[in-house]
C-alpha cells in the first residue's frame, strides 16, 4: 500500500479509486477531506495496487477510517487488517478508529490475533426513500401533524431558500455553531462540527448543491448533498443543519431538502445514518432501511 498526503495533487488518483470501487454515500472526496474531527486531523489516501483505496485521517496518536474501504465489498475487513497491521508499526499510534463501517466488516475482524477489536462503540441504520412514492403533498391521516406545522410556520413566517454564496460564511458559521450549542445540550458527546465549517470554507466543494433557508430575513438553516457514486439516480442528503431559532425549524428544513430532491428527478434518496430519535423521524416517511454500519477502535495486542 501507498500513503498520499498531498490529497489535491492526487485529486485524479482519488477520484478514480472512488469511481471503481465506491459504493457508500461518504465514498466522495471533498466531504471525506473536511470530515476531520480534530483541527490536526490531517486527510491521507491509502492505495493498493488493484486500485482499492482507504479515505483515513491521521493525527499524532490515532488514525480514523473514513466509512467503508473503497474495494471489493468482500476485500473490505481485509484492507482495514492490512491498514492496522501497517499504522501500528509506529509505536506512537495508539488506537486505530473504523468509522461508520459495513456491519459485516467487525465480525470477521473480531478474531484478529494480532488486533485487539475492541468492543462496538455505535451503530447506525441508514433509510433509504423511494422519492416516486414521496408526495410532497403529504396526503392522509399519517402526516396530519406535518401538514398543520408546515402550514403554521408559513402562516407565521416569510421564508425563502437561496444558494449558499448569496450569504456571508460568517453567518453560515453562525449557524453551525448554534447548532453546536444546542446538540451539547442534548447529547453531551460526539458533536463534531468542524466538518461543516471547513465544508463552509471549502465553498462546498464537492456538492451538487447547497441551499440556505432563510426566515424573516436571516438565515436560519442550509441543506447541501450531492449524487451518490455509482448509483444512478440516488441523491445523497448529507447536510441538514439548523440554528433551532424557530419552532419546527428542523421539520420544515427536512421538507424543503425533500421537495427540492423530488423536484431534481432522483429515484431515491439515501438520509444518511441515524440511531434512536432521528432514525424514528425519518421512519415515519416510510423508507428502507438498506444498510447498518458500526463503529469501533482497534489496538495492537
Amino acid at each position: 500500500m501507498i500513503f498520499y498526503e498531498n490529497i489535491e495533487a492526487e485529486r485524479d488518483r482519488v477520484e478514480a479509486s472512488i469511481k471503481k470501487f465506491g459504493h457508500t454515500s461518504d465514498h466522495n472526496l471533498d466531504w471525506w477531506s473536511c470530515s476531520a474531527i480534530s483541527p490536526d486531523d490531517v486527510p491521507i489516501f491509502v492505495q493498493w495496487p488493484d486500485d482499492s483505496s482507504i479515505l483515513v485521517h491521521h493525527s499524532k496518536s490515532e488514525w480514523r477510517i473514513w466509512s467503508d474501504p473503497v474495494s471489493k465489498e468482500e476485500d473490505m475487513a481485509e484492507r482495514i487488517e492490512e491498514f492496522g497491521m501497517e499504522v501500528f508499526k509506529n509505536k506512537d499510534i495508539k488506537v486505530l478508529w473504523c468509522g461508520d463501517v459495513s456491519e459485516t466488516i467487525y465480525p470477521k475482524l473480531k478474531n484478529n490475533k494480532l488486533l485487539k477489536v475492541n468492543d462496538i462503540y455505535y451503530s447506525l441504520s441508514w433509510p433509504v426513500l423511494d422519492m416516486f412514492k414521496y408526495d410532497s403533498l403529504l396526503p392522509g391521516g399519517h402526516f396530519k401533524d406535518i401538514r398543520n406545522a408546515k402550514s403554521k410556520f408559513y402562516r407565521e413566517h416569510k421564508a425563502e431558500v437561496v444558494n449558499f454564496d448569496k450569504v456571508e460564511k460568517k453567518l453560515l458559521h453562525a449557524i453551525v455553531d448554534e447548532w453546536k450549542n444546542v446538540a451539547l445540550k442534548k447529547q453531551k458527546e460526539d458533536v463534531y462540527d468542524l466538518k461543516y465549517h471547513k465544508a463552509i470554507d471549502n465553498d462546498f466543494k464537492g456538492f451538487l448543491t447547497a441551499r440556505v433557508f432563510v426566515v424573516d430575513g436571516n438565515p436560519v438553516g442550509f441543506n447541501a448533498g450531492y449524487e451518490v457514486v455509482n448509483s444512478p439516480g440516488r441523491f445523497a442528503g448529507i447536510m441538514g443543519i439548523q440554528d433551532y431559532s424557530i419552532n419546527e425549524l428542523s421539520l420544515i428544513l427536512w421538507l424543503e431538502d425533500l421537495d427540492w430532491i423530488k423536484n431534481a428527478g432522483y429515484e431515491k434518496l439515501d438520509m444518511q445514518g441515524d440511531e434512536e430519535g432521528g432514525l424514528k423521524f425519518k421512519m415515519q416517511f416510510h423508507p428502507v432501511i438498506e444498510r447498518k454500519t458500526d463503529t469501533f477502535s482497534i489496538i495492537k495486542k
